[in-house]
């Protein structure tokens, strides 16, 4: 019989040499073990001694042997909902931060047992020191490509960009100063303003094709007037991800037999006369769809942020929030009376630190503990085009009790493999969500917003907020569009074009992004996410950037300073399950164009198939 000597199977965490890297976010290696791993164990409770430079492959053979290769990598989503909790503690390891706690081994019987009921045991490994007393040995510094994928995923700007962007802000500054002190005696500036590249109306509906109306100025852009010429142009700028925003077959019928049958409008509030068969539909429709007891909707998204935070916290309350969430929380935030804190952009880490820390200090001034904590993320950040960090974030929140509120007004209907947004697509349980909000302009093709949770938390804020009370309802035909392109999204209408649709907006991101990046442009953002920011940096870039696409007959999106900091201006692309495949291709033509033209080809481009080919015939 062996003898348990030392601690053995619990979680691995990559633990760094420089202070630099400790801020990069964390990781965990998660591994899975098939049935074959009971066989090479012993009928007892197994312990392993980890040295000091103990990695997760070398524990594995060291305890399996040659003999069982079976284990398999898996991602933190799987593990959320498969985990599996080993027998009992035997030892808690510091490193000056959170306890690793590690866990034994339980028996063969044990694990067999879990085997059958589940198909396998998941088991967290970590490093352990046989060191006595003093400060723990850091491990092995990880590999680059480790570190790079690891690494938190702020914007690294180069050092020359950096450079000449602080230097056409400074000229911008210095010559608008002149022109402000010598306008008062002659006007005498001729450059043109960027007005032209902003509010450009349109007049069709924002398919994947659109008419742009042209605008003429005899001012240099101070005043703009429209004409009656339109260019028929592609549109990259444009909320539309299940492309139902133009006439649909399902869809377009419905809504215009709702505009007879109820009106444009309810001219009156929800608690007044406001309140129509389709809006107590619409209702149970999003709460069954998200996967929550009961849902209220508001007539518009940013409302839904900022009227809704300032009735759930209040004086004595803690707000948590994304340092990169949209404006509508911020203002929402700041409207409550709450204490507000910030964590770094997407980084769990740093949220847990800013909780430890809050939680130990209290409220200020009294150091009373806090009434309510409410973390605030973003399903999709609407200027990253990044996925939220939402399993560890959950876990997080679990361990210290605080309550989740989460933003998926660019993720739901658009990611998922069903359409349910980064619950749906991280593996994460919508009850482990508290708060669940939404908006049904970038996915369903119409207008407002939505608050999903328990039937105790939408019964009281409809008693309590002013969006509820006091504002004109959502919009009777607005209402039916939502409610037909869900049913159309669910296969409801008795057709698969929702689940193509899902399928579609996957491939063109994926595609579309992919492309970008050959061809060497910077793009924020991760995979299967339909928004996409391509870094412009420079501010003469912005305009040079929209015009030059506008000419080619492509629209864009350029955003630049206050909504995004001052040296990351963009251009946010946004794609459409309505776009084929040629007009993403004439897309990355133009862009590609217009990219060698301005130079915002910021990395090197990677070489095509042909040039491959003919570069390996020359070698031959």
């Amino acid at each position: 019989m062996l003898v348990a000597n030392r601690v053995s199977f619990v979680i691995f965490e990559l633990i760094t040499e420089s202070e630099s890297l400790n801020k990069q976010k964390r990781k965990c290696d998660l591994f899975c073990l098939k049935s074959d791993f009971c066989e090479n164990l012993p009928n007892a409770a197994y312990d392993v001694t980890l040295t000091d430079d103990s990695w997760a492959e070398e524990v594995f053979n060291s305890i399996i042997g040659n003999t069982s290769k079976t284990w398999e990598r898996l991602d933190s989503g799987s593990l959320v909902s498969h985990s599996f909790e080993l027998e009992s503690k035997v030892k808690t390891v510091y490193y000056g931060a959170p306890a690793l706690i590690t866990y034994r081994i339980p028996t063969k019987s044990k694990l067999q047992a879990e085997l059958e009921q589940t198909g396998f045991v998941a088991v967290r490994l970590t490093y352990t020191s046989k060191s006595q007393g003093g400060a723990v040995p850091p491990l092995r510094r990880p590999p680059p490509d480790q570190i790079a994928a690891d690494s938190s995923k702020m914007i690294t700007i180069p050092y020359l960009t950096a450079l000449t962007t602080y230097f056409s802000y400074g000229l911008l500054f210095a010559f608008g100063q002149l022109r402000d002190f010598f306008r008062k005696i002659i006007d005498w500036w001729s450059k043109s303003s960027l007005q032209d590249c902003f509010n450009r109306p349109i007049s069709s509906p924002p398919d994947a094709w659109f008419d742009v109306v042209e605008r003429i100025s005899n001012d240099n852009n101070k005043t703009l007037k429209r004409t009656t010429r339109v260019n028929r142009c592609l549109n990259l700028g444009s909320y539309n991800y299940l492309g139902f925003a133009a006439a649909d077959e399902y869809c377009t019928p419905r809504v215009i037999e709702s505009l007879k049958k109820f009106s444009p409008s309810t001219c009156s509030a929800r608690v007044d006369g406001g309140t129509t068969t389709l809006h107590a539909e619409l209702e149970e429709c999003v709460a069954n769809f998200v996967g929550k007891e009961a849902a209220v909707v508001f007539g518009m998204g940013y409302v839904t942020n900022s009227a809704i935070l300032p009735v759930l916290m209040g004086k004595g309350s803690l707000i948590i929030s994304d340092s990169l969430n949209h404006n509508s929380i911020v203002n929402g935030a700041r409207g409550s009376g709450a204490t507000v804190r910030v964590f770094q952009h997407n980084t769990p880490s740093h949220l847990e630190k800013v909780l430890k820390d809050q939680i130990a200090e209290g409220q200020p001034r009294t150091h009373r503990p806090w009434k309510k904590i409410l973390v605030v993320v973003e399903g999709i950040y609407s200027m990253e085009g990044e996925l939220c960090q939402l399993p560890e974030i959950v876990s997080i929140c679990k361990k210290y009790k605080a309550y989740i509120y989460l933003d998926e007004a660019h993720s739901i209907g658009a990611i998922g493999k069903t359409g349910r947004g980064v619950c749906e697509l991280l593996g994460v349980d919508t009850a482990d969500v508290d708060i669940m909000m939404g908006t049904f302009t970038k996915s369903f093709g119409s207008c407002g917003g939505y608050i999903a949770g328990s039937k105790e938390l939408i019964q009281y804020l409809k008693y309590t907020c002013p969006a509820h009370l006091y504002a004109t309802s959502i919009s009777p035909p607005a209402a039916q569009q939502i409610i037909s392109s869900l049913k159309v999204v669910l296969g409801e209408d008795g057709s698969s074009r929702g689940a193509q649709k899902l399928a579609k907006i996957r491939e063109n991101s994926n595609f579309f992004r992919s492309e970008l990046q050959k061809m060497g442009f910077e793009v924020l953002g991760d995979n299967d996410s339909p928004v996409m920011p391509v870094m412009l940096y420079n501010p003469a870039k912005i305009p040079a950037f929209s015009r030059e696409c506008l000419k080619r007959n492509v629209a864009v999106v350029t955003v630049a300073f206050p909504a995004t900091p001052l040296l990351l201006a963009r251009a946010r692309i946004c794609i459409s399950a309505a776009h084929t495949r040629e007009d993403l291709v004439k897309a990355l033509e133009v862009l590609s164009e217009v990219g060698d033209m301005i130079g915002i080809k910021y990395f090197p481009a990677e070489p095509k198939k042909q040039q491959l080919e003919e570069g390996r015939v020359k070698l031959e």
